[in-house]
């Protein structure tokens, strides 16, 4: 792929996983060559000329229009209620970004962030509709589903890391160590959070190892802030991201000895009420266009987006280096386009979800099973796809969380290698990235 240099001095930041210093030093010319302006660029495949940002969104914004202004604002739902968790890796950093530059305001709609952190308490606001925008992992969408609550699935946070981890001095090795109590001569107690995606990871995990509850192991009930601390009465946890991380290699009070990601695929969602699409859909669409401009700011200015994001009052006490690292791993290395919420791509998200909610009903967690029908019911890609034809993106072909040598179809557990933390650092854009030139950073791309 030919590209053609407007400013040597500039770093795409495309260098291979950078360690805090070659981060913030990077990050910080980068910053200072570019500016905070806008210029104006010659979309020649567009026939047309077009101011684009800097982080490489073209301009003008779509302002929404008046009457869906109004339309909102008979639903008592001015400004637009966004929901939001400071501590879940990805999202946060986005919904941040998107509030701090006002991006959603830039389109002409009034915006309200509020802080949630957990799915559960999400739905409570977001199914009477106090709240009309939120981010939560799949079972929370199986809640609204399940509620017959109407509802626009719009985008994606696919596979952060869950892990099964231990005491760094405990004789367990591997999950299937606790197959007849071999290593620990009882079950072991398992510390996990009943209904959570990472329950769901054992729970499948242990029909694959063939591993029994009550003779096996024992599932405790457990919330995240007990298990950071590994108390002494679990034997093993069942952690999600940053607290793997933090974990692993901050607090160093344990290992991890296998990833509820070889049984379960993880994902996220930001989803709004469904009634917006019928009322006011370019605010739908206004929405989609500042998610992904918020992360293409993130990944130009990487060092000023983590250091204000650190300051926030919602990141108190948190260690700037995690926030840091937990960036670089969701939001700066892997391609942008991961947030596309495939309907079927070798057989992501639909079937696969479909397939995960039927285990979770055959085990009590779900009160029905759900068909693919149900989920595919509430998807909308076409907001990120207009998005993407936008700047000038394809819709990527397969998922770029997938290594290349996949095997084929995603069917049952256990699945081989795949993540954001296994495929490192993405180039963006490579060949079939794009459909016409984009310029980022002053550098442009040829498609």
């Amino acid at each position: 792929m030919a590209r053609s240099k407007q400013n040597s001095s500039q770093d795409d930041g495309r260098r291979n996983s950078p360690g805090r210093r070659e981060f913030l030093k990077s990050s910080l010319a980068l910053t200072c060559a570019t500016g905070l302006v806008t210029r104006a660029l010659n979309f020649e495949s567009a026939g047309a000329s077009e101011a684009w940002t800097e982080w490489g969104f073209p301009l003008p914004y779509k302002a929404v229009s008046q009457k869906s202004v109004d339309w909102l604002k008979s639903k008592g739902w001015w400004p637009l209620q966004v929901g939001w968790n400071p501590l879940w890796s990805d999202g946060n950093l986005l919904l941040f970004v998107m509030r701090q530059q006002k991006f959603l305001e830039k389109r002409g709609v009034e915006v309200r962030y509020s802080p949630f952190l957990q799915a559960g308490l999400m739905n409570e606001v977001y199914i009477p509709a106090k709240v009309q925008v939120v981010q939560a992992g799949a079972l929370g969408l199986l809640a609204v589903i399940d509620r017959q609550i109407p509802t626009l699935a719009l985008a994606c946070y696919p596979v952060q890391r869950q892990a099964f981890m231990v005491h760094p001095d405990s004789p367990i090795k591997s999950l299937s160590d606790l197959k007849n109590q071999r290593v620990l001569k009882r079950p072991a107690v398992i510390g996990v959070s009943i209904g959570s995606s990472q329950h769901l990871g054992l729970i499948v995990a242990a029909k694959v190892l063939g591993l029994e509850e009550g003779k096996d192991f024992l599932t405790k009930n457990s919330i995240a802030p007990d298990m950071i601390t590994m108390p002494s009465g679990l034997d093993v946890v069942v952690m999600f991201e940053p607290n793997v991380i933090l974990m692993e290699e901050f607090i160093k009070n344990a290992r991890v000895i296998d990833l509820t990601d070889n049984y379960a695929f993880f994902n996220g969602y930001s989803y709004m009420r469904g009634e917006i699409e019928e009322g006011a859909p370019d605010v739908v669409q206004a929405y989609m266009d500042a998610l992904i401009e918020s992360l293409l700011y993130a990944r130009l200015k990487p060092a000023d987006s983590v250091a204000a994001f650190s300051e926030d009052d919602s990141q108190r006490g948190r260690n700037p280096k995690l926030i840091e690292r937990d960036a670089i791993i969701h939001v700066f290395n892997p391609k942008p386009t991961k947030y596309y919420p495939f309907e079927d791509v070798n057989g992501l998200w639909v079937q696969l979800e479909a397939y995960q909610a039927g285990i979770l009903a055959e085990a009590g967690v779900l009160r029905r099973r759900y068909a693919e029908q149900d989920i595919k019911a509430v998807f909308r890609p076409k907001y990120m796809a207009d998005t993407f034809a936008r700047l000038g993106w394809s819709v990527p072909a397969r998922p770029p969380f997938l290594p290349p040598d996949w095997p084929g179809k995603i069917r049952h557990p256990p699945y081989p290698p795949y993540g954001l933390m296994t495929l490192g650092k993405q180039k963006f854009p490579e060949p079939g990235d794009l459909i016409r030139d984009w310029t980022f950073g002053g550098t442009t791309y040829k498609a």
